[in-house]
């Protein structure tokens, strides 16, 4: 299996490409990383500060061909990979490969918008494109034993980084958005945000009355964590991403056709931090109508 990577200015390019090429786990042992696509975002620092230092890097130790065109890395690889850090590229990097029809994770933030998120979506269903989205949160190790019961509720806890260009939570609040919803699963009718110069607090109503809250610290601890609230306990647990388990997740897509993340909850993640930004701006309750 070919591999093909669209946007070389995240950290997840090497990251991923460093693990699918040199780990001696069978599942991975015939990917391989052979074609990529550089991208950047001249007006976005974190990307343009990174992206020829990552490309040198991309092609100097895996070998990986750099390709002047998007179009390009679909024609030459089997499936592909938009790990561009700047969400507001993806839906234009997504209309150029999903004609191509070959199966696409894109990397967080997925969207900035629920518009931009539903468009992807459509695009897919209509060129019977694969699609996943989803953050190494999600497959935090001690996750599934944690999660098993009768969830009341969850308060989740993680860094809040801002980044101006990918609005107030799309850039580091998407993990924890991501990590709320794979212990609640979909369903959020209702969200309130409060922001200050220390930390933000968002509130997700679900619609039989259970709760989860995002505490997303802005100065102090760079540690995720929940604390999960069922009928018999409450449990708190300190969580890793797991980089391998969100790419075992990523082949079962490629190679078995099975998404464990359906678009339609990414979807719902989206519009959950929309209404966060909203709420936080306006001071209020935002209902999520989608």
């Amino acid at each position: 299996m070919n591999i093909g990577i669209i946007g070389l200015d995240s950290s997840h390019a090497l990251a991923f490409t460093r693990f699918l090429h040199e780990s001696q786990d069978t599942l991975f042992s015939d990917v391989t990383v052979t074609a990529a696509y550089a991208g950047g975002s001249p007006d976005f620092p974190l990307s343009v500060s990174r992206v020829n230092t990552f490309t040198a890097r991309m092609t100097r130790e895996y070998g990986v061909r750099l390709m002047p065109t998007m179009q390009r890395v679909a024609e030459s690889t089997d499936v592909i990979l938009i790990l561009s850090a700047d969400g507001r590229t993806h839906l234009n990097q997504f209309k150029a490969i999903c004609p191509y029809r070959k199966p696409v994770f894109i990397d967080k933030p997925f969207a900035l918008s629920t518009a931009d998120a539903s468009h992807i979506i459509k695009l897919a269903e209509e060129n019977q494109t694969p699609l996943m989205s989803a953050s190494s949160l999600r497959y935090a190790e001690a996750l599934p034993e944690c999660t098993r019961g009768d969830i009341l509720g969850v308060d989740v806890y993680g860094p809040m980084h801002v980044e101006t260009t990918q609005g107030h939570y799309f850039w580091y609040g998407i993990h924890a958005a991501e990590l709320l919803y794979q212990i609640m699963g979909p369903g959020c009718r209702e969200v309130t945000a409060f922001s200050t110069d220390y930390d933000d607090l968002i509130i997700g109503t679900w619609k039989e009355g259970r709760m989860g809250t995002i505490r997303g610290i802005q100065r102090g601890a760079e540690s995720f964590g929940i604390s999960l609230h069922t009928r018999n306990a409450t449990r708190h647990v300190s969580l890793e991403p797991s980089y391998k388990e969100l790419l075992k997740s990523v082949m079962n897509l490629f190679k078995n056709g099975v998404c464990t993340v359906h678009p339609s909850e990414t979807l719902e993640v989206i519009r959950f931090l929309e209404c966060a930004e909203q709420s936080r701006l306006q001071r209020r309750t935002v209902f999520m109508e989608m």
